[in-house]
């Protein structure tokens, strides 16, 4: 009864990524023009749109864990800029970087990527993780950048639903907008202080 129920929930998913997920030729073919509403919010409904439910689950950990700190530093407001910055961040990088492809997005990567981006712009990269030691606040987060790809990779591999589009490029979209707008929301949140 279980694995029904879950391959039940799996299918929903997948034709729920069909029909509200992000996907840019669908965009660059006129999909913005056919029906705008649904186009432009498909970036930010394509975040709730669970790809599986291991990459759901490590996501959220992933996101409550660096998020409730990027929250006490740029207050919520700020947490949800980024956030939502970091969902169309990923689908123009995706819209710019791979315009051919057909396979909608779905998942929190992008979200939780711009969380994270923020997280180290903010707090610099916990000592915990030697490998980054010494070295400038860039580059250690392009290294763990890395490393957290090459584990997306790897799940993606496992679940045979590697794609360039969604599994690479669409999380470095989300990061590049955590570490630009860290900062400046930073500045913002404490501008009367």
């Amino acid at each position: 009864m279980f694995v029904l129920l879950f391959v039940a929930a799996a299918i929903g998913l997948q034709a729920a990524a069909l029909q509200y997920g992000f996907s840019p030729q669908y965009f660059l073919a006129g999909g913005w023009r056919e029906d705008p509403v649904l186009t432009w919010l498909s970036p930010l409904a394509s975040a709730f749109l669970a790809r599986d439910f291991l990459s759901a689950i490590f996501n959220l950990i992933f996101l409550l864990i660096a998020g409730r700190f990027v929250e006490k530093a740029i207050r919520p407001l700020g947490l949800g800029v980024v956030f939502v910055a970091g969902a169309y961040a990923g689908a123009l990088a995706r819209l710019i970087l791979t315009p051919g492809s057909v396979i909608p997005s779905a998942g929190l990567d992008a979200p939780v990527f711009a969380v994270i981006g923020a997280y180290f712009m903010l707090y610099g990269v916990p000592r915990a993780i030697p490998i980054t030691q010494g070295k400038s606040r860039s580059a250690q987060i392009a290294i763990l950048a890395g490393i957290w790809l090459a584990i997306q990779i790897a799940f993606s591999i496992a679940a045979q639903s590697f794609e360039v589009s969604v599994t690479i490029v669409e999380p470095i979209g989300g990061l590049i907008a955590g570490v630009a707008l860290a900062r400046p929301l930073l500045a913002w949140a404490y501008r009367k202080a």
